[in-house]
């Protein structure tokens, strides 16, 4: 099973942290560990680089891409992607401040979940901390000045 939290950057903040993605890991994973008091600071961190969710865009662009699917299933905030081949499941649930992905089985279906949000916003920023990988769903473009 694989679980990934995904947070919605300022524009300013994905570009800025093109190529040290490792930093912003290390924020959202320092606030898994934090105390209280610590949690609190850095949840206003996290808030200050981050952008809500926008759920009613969100529900629309997953309705209009998977709701031919037979394997879809939506229930208010959570959506599902239940694929038989190959086996493999993804359930999204939207959140204000993040996305939460649970997935089993092959890629497929997270994959599919992916390829709706990259489209949607290019700065989502995807973590799964238990095996502590982390990345841009769709990578920012560094602007080269010469």
């Amino acid at each position: 099973m694989r679980h990934y939290q995904l947070f919605l950057l300022e524009e300013d903040v994905a570009q800025h942290y093109f190529g040290q993605e490792s930093k912003l890991f290390h924020l959202f994973l320092e606030r898994t560990m934090a105390s209280p008091e610590q949690k609190q600071i850095i949840d206003l961190q996290i808030e200050y680089i981050s952008k809500p969710m926008p759920g009613l865009l969100l529900q629309q662009k997953m309705m209009a891409a998977f709701s031919n699917l037979s394997s879809y299933k939506v229930n208010k905030h959570i959506h599902v992607l239940d694929l038989a081949q190959p086996e493999s499941c993804a359930e999204l649930l939207i959140h204000k401040k993040h996305l939460s992905l649970t997935s089993t089985g092959e890629i497929e279906a997270e994959t599919m979940f992916f390829e709706v949000l990259r489209k949607i916003d290019p700065c989502f920023f995807a973590i799964n901390f238990e095996t502590h990988r982390f990345g841009w769903l769709n990578p920012i473009k560094q602007v080269k000045f010469v």
